[in-house]
């Protein structure tokens, strides 16, 4: 038998879309992509290695500690809300103690699973970015998350837990697009177990929430899914947030933990009773007395200047993103809404606007409130990069666009120095230090110093020297806000709110103390030290 001749091909015969590569080698150039991925890795790791070192390498004397002893604490068998009344929220609680069960009483273990959860969010980042703006979008997008995540300037210490909430909710959106991107309904499911976990780390996390909810209830509404599609995304939404929410609940259930420890509390707390709104009101008013609003605008404002970069793609993706919207509704352009990624403008610009806007709720805006913002600003800049990609491929004569491509690299390099040179003003304060502090290559530079001359801080020091004249037995008290000199010591509280950050309430003080004082009647500490904490 012979094969049947060929069909000639006539004028109206058209060639179907090359459909989209997902493999790791692309097929149409016989060139391995994983080579553009190894470059990007490597890019990316340099930052984060070097913020990695910083953190690993500076003790945390303040909210780490406090992390730190409470899941100690916990570990050894005290109730919480009984024995331990731990600062941290429910998912912080739960790392750190995993973090100590695998590697003992310190830091070392939160900062490892921090680490590990890091990198897991980065992957899944360039991933979905790639899978919706392209190669060069995710490479881009990455590099700028893994600077700007690491950075001294925000990044404080390594058990932070605004670092755990970014991961999840890098991860959660990343999930997502993965799932709008025609992906497994297995997305959707990881994507609402992650984004659930979130605010159990601080209640800021819910950002990514409300941006995913909007995001997929508009989404029949603009015919990018049906609302069959629609329906299923919800439900197995739905059901992520469940089963990762189950164990936590049934956890703190068979505990006994208090009903305000519950994951959410803070949501009913400010839909139920009067009572809690009024209290919440109050401490925000309070705090306005403390920072007046004339203090916190320009803290703010110089915050946004030292991370210009981040933000300025952000707002030039949106406006992009807008720009395109309209001419589209003009009938200028035609779009595919199905699988463009224009749509996830709307995804990921609500997220990075929640960001930027909730950094004014807390006054004293403390620099890890920062951080947020630049996951959901490295994000949306893929769609940026993307619309510069499409046009430098589509161009003739590529001169023109490979020069505008060199000149918003070198723009980008010069906006983002600073992170690594240091700053010579506080963004906090606005005061002026004299010298460039505060970058990857002053803060590298200081710690190699302290290593090099075995210098210590003087909490340091006090926690060594009360590990030296005490027992394993013995329990100790910090008056203040240094909970890091417990774990410089390996002891234990007597009391079981073990550390405070103090409040200028005469009454709350005095019920303190009271019951401090009641606490030591039934066990003693051998040392109690006065942290003189004048920080509030």
């Amino acid at each position: 038998m012979t094969a049947p001749p060929k069909r000639k091909k006539k004028a109206g015969d058209f060639k179907k879309p090359h459909k989209q590569q997902t493999s790791l080698v692309d097929r149409k150039n016989n060139k391995p992509w994983f080579v553009i991925f190894i470059i990007a890795a490597i890019l990316a790791a340099i930052p984060f290695a070097m913020g990695k070192y910083i953190e690993f390498n500076s003790p945390g004397a303040y909210d780490s500690g406090a992390y730190v002893y409470s899941a100690k604490h916990i570990l050894d068998g005290a109730k919480i809300g009984v024995d331990e009344i731990p600062s941290a929220q429910p998912g912080t609680l739960l790392v750190n103690m995993l973090g100590v069960w695998l590697f003992g009483f310190s830091e070392t273990g939160p900062e490892l699973i921090q680490t590990l959860l890091q990198i897991t969010a980065l992957l899944l980042m360039f991933f979905a970015m790639q899978k919706a703006f392209g190669r060069l979008a995710a490479v881009t997008g990455v590099i700028i998350a893994s600077i700007y995540l690491s950075a001294p300037l925000m990044a404080k210490f390594g058990n932070v837990k605004e670092q755990y909430m970014i991961a999840f909710m890098v991860m959660g959106i990343s999930a997502l697009i993965m799932r709008q991107m025609n992906g497994h309904w297995l997305w959707a499911v990881l994507a609402g177990a992650c984004l659930a976990w979130a605010p159990l780390f601080k209640p800021t996390g819910t950002t990514a929430i409300g941006a995913t909810g909007l995001f997929i209830v508009l989404q029949p509404v603009l015919k990018n899914r049906t609302w069959k599609q629609t329906f299923s995304d919800i439900l197995f939404l739905t059901a992520g947030v469940i089963l990762s929410l189950a164990p936590v609940y049934l956890w703190l259930i068979i505990e006994k933990a208090p009903v305000d420890y519950l994951p959410y509390s803070f949501v009913l707390k400010t839909i139920l009773p009067a009572k809690d709104a009024a209290q919440a009101g109050g401490y925000i008013k309070k705090a306005r007395e403390l920072v007046p609003f004339s203090t916190q605008w320009p803290r703010v404002l110089r915050y946004y200047w030292v991370l210009s970069l981040p933000v300025a793609l952000a707002i030039a993706s949106i406006i992009a993103g807008i720009i395109k919207m309209v001419l589209a509704g003009f009938g200028k352009l035609k779009t595919n809404t199905k699988t463009n990624c224009d749509k996830f403008v709307l995804l990921l610009g609500i997220w990075w606007i929640l960001d930027m806007a909730f950094v004014w709720i807390s006054p004293r805006s403390y620099e890890q409130y920062y951080l947020p913002l630049n996951a959901s600003a490295a994000m949306l800049s893929g769609y940026l990069i993307y619309l510069y990609s499409r046009k430098f491929s589509a161009a003739i004569y590529k001169g023109k666009w490979l020069a505008i491509g060199i000149v918003g690299f070198v723009c980008m390099v010069i906006m983002s120095s600073h992170i690594f040179a240091g700053v010579t003003k506080s963004p906090y304060s606005g005061a002026d230090y004299g010298y460039r502090k505060r970058g990857y290559l002053p803060r590298i530079k200081e710690i190699n110093k302290l290593r090099s001359e075995k210098l210590q801080y003087p909490w340091q020091a006090v926690g060594d020297y009360i590990r030296l004249n005490s027992t394993p037995d013995d329990k100790i008290y910090v008056w203040g806000w240094y909970p890091g000199i417990y774990v410089q010591a390996q002891r234990l509280s007597s009391a079981s709110k073990a550390f405070m950050m103090p409040r200028p309430s005469p009454g709350k003080f005095e019920t303190a103390i009271n019951k401090l004082l009641s606490e030591f009647e039934k066990e003693k500490p051998k040392f109690i030290v006065d942290s003189r904490k004048r920080h509030i």
